[in-house]
Parts: structure tokens; C-alpha cells; sequence
């Protein structure tokens, strides 16, 4: 709203204004070293001030607009006991009536409560927590509180070393975070030379935590004693640079993580990290109103517990993720859950709100979770009270994520609310890597049936090897060799580096979905890698079929694709063509974790003959317990005139989902499988797409081919390329100018086919018998010529859903 109604208001207004920041500034030139440190930094400027001072800075207005409140005073008091004014409080004393309403009226925050005045921890963080919370709603008894915060303050935090390592700085930073929420709050009913004391002690902590690694931990904590002691210039100096930190962890505009899955999940979800993972949250209650708007932190949340694990909640493993086990979603002790950020998604959107629920439900398994009762849970789920927004959470709110196409990531999931939905994803990032982020472009990992499928290399920690039953991996194999992931290489040469062009294409919400990641820079010349999930319908099982298309600088040499199963053992079915991986825990191993009694399995079939096929072997790290040795399979192609054109069919399966019957297919221009399920036939084939072919009755030109039959009836087809068409009586297909990706399905009541078309714009030819109207995105297209079961349409660059109507009786 706003502050003056009349014109001569804020003349008025901005002149007394002005004034008090001057009398403030001289007021503070006169006090004592320790108390010049508590200028304000919790307002902004008024619009009608002038920018900057005399020295360039914006100091001067800063007195006059709280940046979320255009109402003065709410953080500049008179302290009654000192008889002086202080500034620069984190949290806010006007909130305080607001959160006691709520613990009176609403059972979430009356639990919380419960849990800070009963707290028996001796952990920094719950001492801290529990103890400025209970301050706070407890205020007859606020000496207990204050005491067991200086008893910590006096013991643990004094003699707390700060090292120039991930756990003597990075982990050692929530302790701080919490401890100095804990002053703020108390620090009103502290003598002056406690307080500076308690000040001296946290500030010489927090300037010795590391900067420049394992950001953002640093730079957050000294912005937040900056907040602390009312420092504007270094508290906008360290906020850029905590927000430079806090960058690096999510990808612009998608918000994949470039650190890897286990990694970011683990991360944005514990305790132990909450300078990292905590501070928007404590930003957007001081009035910064920036991160929960920013598109890349809502895709991150989103991604996080959406698409970076798996439908049974569990990390896919990209990265420096160290394994299912050890980083999780969620940070829980028995039923209550320590960190609050997996249920106070909502603050994002509410996507990433009902994919946290489903992970708490799914994953976690906790029966009538409640939320432990530290103060920054508390201002993050209760907000402030000019805002009155406080959060709830309902695991009955769940919802699987759906498939989804990032930039930066694909993940193709089952289009059902099951935890034992399959899931295939891929990474190729386009920029922003960091030390965590692998050598992974186009790297695919799996996961169905309530199991782990198909995984990357994780790591064990820095510079760490992994040694397994006398099987060896090195810490360079796993974290900078691509042969410890499901790439692709040539020559057997490592990626040179950790980008690709991202996810170029693709379509979801179809029986079948499709995505390509195209890499130009990993190696020695370009590969499109094609995932295709044939999603399970018709009465058949969902499986995946990926097509590697490589372009390579040489005319000749070996294309090298790798699979990584979740298994020991890999049992060859027949040699160079299929082989079948039980996920279980072979007699004297301790990995891989299972987490069902499904019986998954995994089949691979090299429907592309392979020039040679060799089983290798690795030592996959789990610090939670479950390491093993794990054999792997490395297929090697022909590269014949720079080209290779691969297919490969990943059928996973278990005791209640069979595996289909595979066929290789080959022919001198193309190569492929036929997949049969019962009455269910698919064939999937793939070329170089520069001729002409034909497989039975269908003829088509094209880089991926797939189409299935159902007791014998063509149903539906997947295209990309430029023509496909069943060459009976009357042909069902297309034609098209150019290079075109198109699927296909028949209506339910054979009055035609509905599907989906990407394209840069190109004039197609549809054949359908008795076709009479063609729909693009719902609106019947101009027909620019047309015959007998046939019409020719101009489809528009983009991604356009497509309706094919018939008159035929």
C-alpha cells in the first residue's frame, strides 16, 4: 500500500526521514566500538529518496522502508533495559503474538511447541532450536530457556574448531546457524558486555568457516551476522556472494542439480546443512522476496523430490551421490521430522508440495509424522504475521511426479500412482558444473518395480577408492572416468567434458514418450541418444528401448555403450545378444539394498549386433553398508563411414510383470527387435534414415522406428523421420517434407488416430481410410490438397498435438 495520500506528505515524510537517519548516525558515532556494529540493514529505500548518498552508497535511506512492510518501526525499538535503540534483528518481535495464536489454535504448531519445551537433546541444534522457540511461546519461563542457551553458548560453541574441511566447516555451520537465531532472540534480555561477549565468540566462529568450497555455507552465515549486527555494506557484499553459492547448485531456469542427485537431495534435506538449505527460507521471512519466486530454486524443489529419486523415493544415482541409503529426502528421527523442508514445499509450488508428500509416504514410511520444534522450522511453516500464512501438510496430498523434460534432465515415469512405477531418466547438462558433477552426459539410470535398476558410479568421498572382494575402483574411474556410468564413448576414451547440448526434444503424455539428448562436445564427434518408454497399455508390460545415433570425427574406429544393472552377477542369456540381471544380494555380499520382495530383474538385449561384448567389472560404494562387486557390460560397434546407428531394448520385469520374448532383427540398412508380449507385437527399429526401407508390410524412412499390432491389428506407430505407412489395402501412416518426430495411436472406437508431432515446421501427407479431418492442437487445419483416404497439411514449428478423424463406418 501506500505509505502518503497526499502530495505533500512525502516531502514531509521523506525530509523527517532523512533527518532521523542523520540523528541515528550521529547518535552511533558516539557509542562504544561494539554498539556502532548494530546500524540498521533490515529496510530499503523509499521511492521518492534519492538513490545514493554522498559517498555512493545506499546507506542513508536505509532507514525508511522495511523491504516486505511498508509500516515503520517493526525492527527499531527501544531496548527498556539498556535505554538504547538496537538494529538489525533476524527475527522479528511483532511476530511473536502471531506464532503464540498459533500454537493455541492449530495441532501442527501445538506439537511443535510441545516438542521445544520438552527437549532433552543435548545437540547444539536442538538445544538451540528448541530452546529460542520455547523462548519465544513459553515467555514465563524464558530464564530456563535462556540459560540452557548460554550453557551452550559457554561450552560447546566456544570450544567449537572450525577447520578448513567439509565436516570441520560445512557441517559445523547449522551449529552456528542455529546458535545465532538462539542470540537474536534472546540477546533483549542480555547485559551488554554478555552480548558482546556471546557476539565475539560467534563472529570469530563464523569468519573462520570456509569460502570458496562447499559453498554456500560460508557466505550464509556471515550474511546472516551481518543481518545480526546491522552491517548493510558487508551483509549485501556476502548476500551476492552467498547467492553466487547457492547457484551453483541448481541449473537456471530447470533446476536440475549439476552436483548429482544424492548429493543435492542430501543436501537440501538435513540438518546438518541448514546454512545451505535453510536460508532462503530465513530470507523470505526477513523480507527478501526473491527465491521463492525464482523459477531455478522452484524447478530445484520440484526436481528434488519429483524426478531425483526414484517412484519409491530413493536417490537415482548421478554424481557424487554415495547411495540410496545414506542420502534420503528426508531427515527424520523415528516419526518426527528434523529438517522442514520436505514439508514446506508448498512455499515453492504445489507440485514440488504433493511430490514431498509422496516421498514422505512412499519413501519415509512415517506414520503420522510431526515436526520437531526448532524456531526456523517454526518461522518457515508459520511465516509472518503481517503474511498469515502458515503452512499445513497432509501425506494424502501425495501425487507421483508425472513425466517430465528439463533442459538439463529427462525422466520418463509410468502414468500411475504406484511406488513400484518404472522410471527411466537421462542427464546431459548444458553448463554450470562444479567439483560433484560427473563425466555423465547423455547418462541414463533405471529404476521399477520398487528397485533400483540401472546405476551410476556414485562415490564414497573425495578422493576415496573402493575396494570390494579384491574388485578395485578407483576414485578417478568413478568420479572422472564416463565408463563408471550408462554412457556412451569412442575408442574407449573417457568424455572430455562434463556438458552436452541438454535434452534437444522429446514428447510425454503419450502410450509411448520420447526424449533425445544430444552431446557435441564429450566426444570425439556428436551422438543423439534416443529413450523411448513404452509405456505398459494394451495389457502389455512398460518397458524402454534406447537408440544411439553417433556421428564420430573418424571414419572409423568402435563405438563403446555401457550398462551399469544394480546387480552382481549379469547372466548371459545368449552371448553378445541378451543378458538378464537379478537385483538381489548374492550368498556372502551385502549389496545391493533391496527394498522390496518383488524379485526385479532387468534384461538387456543388443538387438544391434555388437562387434564384440565383454562383462567387466567394478566396485560399487555404499557408505551406509551395501557395497559390492558388480559386473557390467561393455558392447563395442563398428564405426563404418563415421556413422553408428545402435539399438538396445532395457526390459525390466518381476514375479508379477514377465519379460517379454525378444527377437533380434537385422537387415543390411537397419537393426532392431521385435518385442512380443501375448497378443502383443512391437517392432523397434533404427537407421541412419537416409533410405528407404520396408520390415513386413510397413515401409518408412527414419532414424527410430516403433510400431505395434494387438492380436494382429496395426494400432499405433512412432516415427522420426520422413515417412511411415502400413502398406495394406489402404495406407495408415504419413508422409512428410521434412524430418518430422511423430506417434501415433488409434481412438478407442477406430474413428481415426490421435498423437503428437514435433517439428520445425514441415507439409505432411496423413493416410487414414475415409480421413476427412485433420486437427492440429484441437482446431481442424487448413488442408492445402487432398484425395481418397488421404490430406496434406502445413504443420507449424513445435511440439503440436495432432487428431486424425474418420468417416469410415
Amino acid at each position: 500500500m501506500n505509505l502518503f495520500n497526499h502530495t505533500a506528505m512525502p516531502i514531509v515524510a521523506c525530509t523527517l526521514c532523512l533527518f532521523f537517519a542523520y540523528s541515528i548516525a550521529t547518535w552511533a558515532n558516539n557509542e562504544s566500538s561494539y554498539l556502532t556494529e548494530y546500524k540498521t540493514s533490515f529496510w530499503q529505500p523509499h521511492p521518492y529518496l534519492p538513490n545514493t548518498n554522498s559517498s555512493g552508497n545506499n546507506n542513508i535511506h536505509s532507514f525508511c522502508m522495511r523491504k516486505d512492510d511498508t509500516s515503520m518501526g517493526s525492527d527499531i525499538f527501544t531496548d527498556k533495559k539498556h535505554g538504547k535503540l538496537t538494529y538489525g534483528h533476524i527475527v522479528d518481535t511483532t511476530d511473536y503474538a502471531y506464532w503464540r495464536e498459533l500454537a493455541n489454535k492449530s495441532p501442527l504448531f501445538a506439537a511443535m511447541k510441545a516438542s521445544a519445551l520438552h527437549n532433552t537433546s543435548t545437540e547444539t541444534c536442538d538445544v538451540m532450536g528448541a530452546n529460542a522457540l520455547a523462548y519465544i511461546l513459553d515467555p514465563a519461563n524464558k530464564t530456563r530457556y535462556i540459560d540452557q542457551i548460554r550453557n551452550k553458548l559457554d561450552t560447546r560453541i566456544t570450544t567449537m574448531n572450525i577447520a578448513p574441511n567439509a565436516s570441520g566447516s560445512s557441517v559445523r555451520s547449522h551449529e552456528l546457524f542455529f546458535t545465532l537465531l538462539a542470540l537474536d532472540v534472546i540477546r533483549h534480555d542480555l547485559e551488554a558486555e554478555i552480548l558482546a561477549k556471546y557476539d565475539s565468540i560467534v563472529k570469530s566462529k563464523i569468519m573462520q568457516l570456509v569460502i570458496g568450497r562447499w559453498d554456500p555455507h560460508g557466505w550464509a552465515m556471515r550474511m546472516l551476522y551481518y543481518k545480526f549486527t546491522g552491517d548493510k555494506d558487508n551483509f549485501l557484499t556476502a548476500k551476492a556472494q552467498w547467492e553466487n553459492g547457492l547457484a551453483e547448485h541448481y541449473m537456471p531456469g530447470d533446476g536440475v542439480s549439476p552436483a548429482g542427485n544424492g548429493y543435492c537431495v542430501q543436501r537440501w534435506n538435513s540438518i546438518e546443512r541448514s546454512a545451505k538449505n535453510t536460508m532462503l527460507d530465513i530470507m523470505e521471512y526477513m523480507g527478501y522476496h526473491e527465491y521463492y519466486t525464482n523459477p531455478g530454486i522452484i524447478g530445484l524443489k520440484e526436481f528434488i523430490y519429483g524426478y531425483a529419486v526414484s517412484p519409491f523415493g530413493r536417490i537415482i544415482l548421478y554424481g557424487d551421490s554415495r547411495d540410496t541409503e545414506a542420502q534420503k529426502a528426508w531427515h527424520v528421527r523415528g516419526d518426527t521430522i528434523l529438517s522442514p523442508h520436505i514439508v514446506s514445499a508448498a512455499r515453492f509450488s504445489p507440485e514440488a508440495y504433493k511430490y514431498a508428500m509422496w516421498v514422505l509416504r512412499e519413501g519415509a514410511n512415517i506414520n503420522k509424522p510431526t515436526l520437531i520444534g526448532y524456531l526456523s522450522n517454526y518461522i518457515i511453516m508459520a511465516g509472518t504475521a503481517a503474511g498469515n500464512k502458515p503452512l499445513k501438510f497432509d501425506s494424502n496430498d501425495a501425487k507421483l511426479a508425472p513425466s517430465r523434460l528439463f533442459k538439463n534432465y529427462a525422466a520418463l515415469i509410468t502414468d500411475e500412482q504406484s511406488r513400484d512405477a518404472l522410471y527411466l531418466s537421462m542427464l546431459n547438462l548444458t553448463g554450470n558444473t562444479e567439483y560433484h558433477t560427473h563425466y555423465e552426459t547423455n547418462a541414463l539410470a533405471m529404476a521399477g518395480y520398487g528397485e533400483i535398476l540401472l546405476r551410476n558410479a556414485g562415490y564414497d568421498g573425495p578422493n576415496n577408492d573402493i575396494n570390494i572382494d579384491g574388485v578395485k575402483a578407483t576414485f578417478d574411474f568413478i568420479h572422472s572416468n564416463s565408463e563408471s556410468s550408462n554412457t556412451l564413448m569412442i575408442n574407449g576414451e573417457r568424455h572430455t567434458t562434463k556438458t552436452g547440448d541438454g535434452i534437444t526434444e522429446g514428447f510425454i503424455g503419450q502410450d509411448v514418450e520420447y526424449f533425445r539428448g544430444t552431446s557435441s562436445t564429450a566426444i570425439d564427434g556428436t551422438h543423439f541418444r534416443d529413450g523411448i518408454f513404452v509405456q505398459p497399455s494394451n495389457g502389455a508390460n512398460g518397458y524402454f528401448i534406447v537408440m544411439d545415433h553417433v556421428t564420430s570425427n573418424s571414419p572409423k574406429g568402435t563405438v563403446n555403450v555401457i550398462w551399469h544393472p544394480n546387480s552382481s552377477n549379469i547372466r548371459v542369456i545368449k552371448n553378445e545378444t541378451e543378458y538378464f540381471s537379478e537385483i538381489k544380494v548374492e550368498d556372502g555380499a551385502d549389496g545391493p539394498r533391496i527394498y522390496t520382495k518383488n524379485k526385479a530383474t532387468l534384461t538387456t538385449l543388443l538387438a544391434t549386433p555388437p562387434s564384440s561384448v565383454e562383462i567387466k567389472r567394478t566396485a560399487n560404494q555404499a557408505r551406509s553398508g551395501y557395497a559390492y562387486a558388480a559386473d557390467y557390460i561393455y558392447a563395442n560397434y563398428h564405426i563404418i563411414d563415421n556413422k553408428a546407428n545402435i539399438l538396445t531394448v532395457l526390459f525390466p520385469a518381476d514375479k508379477r510383470h514377465p519379460t517379454a520374448h525378444m527377437t533380434r532383427i537385422t537387415s543390411e540398412d537397419y537393426t532392431g527387435s521385435e518385442i512380443t508380449q501375448k497378443k502383443v507385437v512391437d517392432v523397434a527399429l533404427t537407421s541412419s534414415g537416409t533410405s528407404a526401407n520396408h520390415y513386413d508390410s510397413k515401409y518408412f524412412q527414419g532414424e527410430d522406428i516403433l510400431f505395434r499390432t494387438v492380436s494382429g491389428k496395426f494400432t499405433s506407430y512412432f516415427t522420426k523421420g520422413t515417412f511411415f505407412y502400413n502398406k495394406q489395402k489402404i495406407k495408415i501412416g504419413f508422409e512428410a517434407d521434412q524430418t518430422i518426430t511423430l506417434y501415433m495411436n488409434h481412438h478407442e472406437n477406430n474413428t481415426g488416430m490421435r498423437g503428437i508431432i514435433n517439428s520445425e515446421g514441415a507439409k505432411v501427407t496423413f493416410y487414414y481410410p475415409a480421413l476427412s479431418t485433420v486437427k492440429l492442437n484441437g482446431d481442424t487445419a487448413r488442408v492445402v490438397t487432398s484425395g481418397p483416404n488421404w490430406i496434406q497439411v502445413n504443420i507449424p514449428s513445435g511440439h503440436i498435438s495432432i487428431e486424425l478423424i474418420s468417416q469410415e463406418k
